[in-house]
């Protein structure tokens, strides 16, 4: 019996020591695969960064544009690039083009005792009609990158002095308002938040998107051509714009007052080197206005958008049209086109150098802009837009120098001028994210220098009215969630 019990324990001995020498030789359990999570903090499509408290969401889009009588995004032609200036609606220009953009955004945000942190950059490609045919062409497209906290904002965003939303009703450049949404402008501003959907902002936004030419005239300056006939006399800026605004949204829409501060200042007498020759005293020229989007009872999405701006002396809050001080050539053009059989003609300038030459006659301008736009299904939507503008020199040495001399032209007010825009988009969403539209508009000037006889570009023909349709088709698939 002994010798049983003696042999049950050694074989349980050995089962024991065996079984313990395949434990050890087992794997170590991995530790759990770190999964990207879901961030439900700020809506759809944000994840968290592995590894962070921090919340990401990645998008884009790839549009592609077909144009008539446009460029890319239904800029029409009202100031080409042809060697006069002006926008030819003849054999020299275009008359189809076409863009196709790329562009990438990330959004970031992170919570903080201080609120939210936030990131957030767009950019990315584009190619247009006659840019350089080659696969690297080095076109970049980048209008937004600004950090936001604790009610700052600082960067390159759409300025706090615009309301209109151009892009909800049309996919058009908006030349007769002033907005900065297309490209994005550098801010430093600061938002209180009051409650009940009531803020407040006051920015500081850099002066050159919204910089528009100073010129002087000799005693005698017909216009004999599109070429400005004055001398740019813009000086350098020293101050950025002061923009503020007073904004309220909430379930039935959204309404702001807005104003805006900006800087006009004149070179020397006799050019940058003339140190010793004096200057005109500085200005401020300014902007006010105020804009209404209201959502309709029936539906929500049906939206209904006012907006009214008036300038002094900062022509650009009122009119996209017209290059900066730095010079779209000719500087200060707003419209210049040749529709046989007549020129069509105005500035856009923010002042002229008064008649003793010490001060600063300061351009006045208003504009206003309207669009309703209506959902027939939930993936089908028209929209009706218009916008009107008006622009006066509002300078006697204006009047003096270059009306009382162009031969044809009143002697009074002869570089005012003024112009309209209707049109109507209609956009389709077969399935979501994917989005085919086509805007068509119709555009009228007013001219400035009406009468008088010009010669540009080899040609020679009356300053008149004009009107002109151009056209726009897109397709855009966006993929963000």
């Amino acid at each position: 019996m002994k010798m049983v019990k003696s042999l049950l324990l050694g074989t349980a001995a050995g089962l024991v020591a065996v079984a313990g020498a395949q434990a050890a030789d087992l794997p170590v359990k991995a530790k759990a695969v770190e999964y990207v999570k879901v961030c439900s903090l700020y809506g759809a499509g944000f994840y968290y960064i592995p590894g962070t408290d921090t919340c990401i969401k990645i998008g884009g889009f790839v549009r592609t544009e077909w144009g008539h009588n446009t460029a890319g995004s239904l800029a029409t032609y009202v100031t080409g690039a042809a060697t006069s200036g002006t926008g030819n609606y003849d054999r020299d220009t275009d008359t189809h083009t076409s863009r196709t953009r790329v562009a990438l955004s990330a959004d970031t945000r992170t919570q903080t005792e201080y609120g939210t942190l936030r990131s957030y950059l767009r950019g990315g490609w584009q190619w247009t009609t006659s840019d350089a045919i080659t696969s690297n062409n080095n076109v970049t497209y980048f209008d937004r990158g600004f950090i936001q906290f604790a009610g700052f904002t600082f960067g390159k965003t759409e300025s706090f002095f615009d309301f209109y939303p151009t892009p909800v009703y049309s996919y058009q450049t908006g030349f007769l308002e002033g907005s900065s949404g297309g490209v994005g402008i550098n801010v430093l501003a600061y938002t209180a938040q009051f409650g009940n959907g009531l803020s407040a902002t006051i920015s500081l936004e850099d002066h050159a998107y919204r910089q528009r030419a100073v010129f002087a005239y000799a005693a005698a300056t017909p216009l004999t051509s599109m070429s400005h006939q004055g001398t740019n006399v813009t000086g350098g800026s020293e101050m950025y714009d002061i923009v503020g605004n007073l904004r309220v949204d909430q379930a039935w829409g959204s309404a702001q007052i807005m104003g805006a501060l900006h800087q006009v200042r004149a070179n020397y007498y006799t050019g940058a080197a003339g140190l010793a020759s004096g200057h005109p005293d500085d200005d401020w020229g300014w902007a006010a206005g105020a804009g209404l989007t209201l959502k309709m009872p029936w539906d929500a999405k049906d939206t209904l958008s006012l907006q009214g701006v008036y300038c002094e002396g900062a022509t650009a809050y009122c009119l996209g049209v017209g290059g900066n001080a730095a010079g779209v050539a000719p500087v200060g053009l707003g419209f210049s086109w040749f529709r046989a059989p007549s020129f069509g003609l105005g500035y856009s300038d923010d002042a002229t150098l008064g008649g003793a030459g010490s001060s600063l006659d300061l351009a006045q301008s208003y504009s206003l802009a309207a669009a309703f736009q209506h959902y027939w299904t939930p993936s089908l939507r028209s929209s009706i837009y218009g916008q009107y503008a008006n622009f006066e020199t509002n300078s006697a040495a204006f009047d003096a120098r270059v009306c009382a001399t162009t031969a044809g032209v009143t002697s009074t007010g002869c570089g005012d001028w003024s112009a309209y825009q209707i049109g109507s988009r209609t956009a389709w969403t077969p399935v979501a994210n994917l989005e085919i539209g086509l805007d068509v508009l119709y555009t009228h000037l007013d001219t400035a220098f009406r009468g008088a006889t010009i010669t540009s570009g080899g040609r020679t023909a009356q300053v008149n009215d004009g009107d002109v349709w151009s056209a726009q088709f897109r397709v855009q698939r966006n993929f963000w969630p």
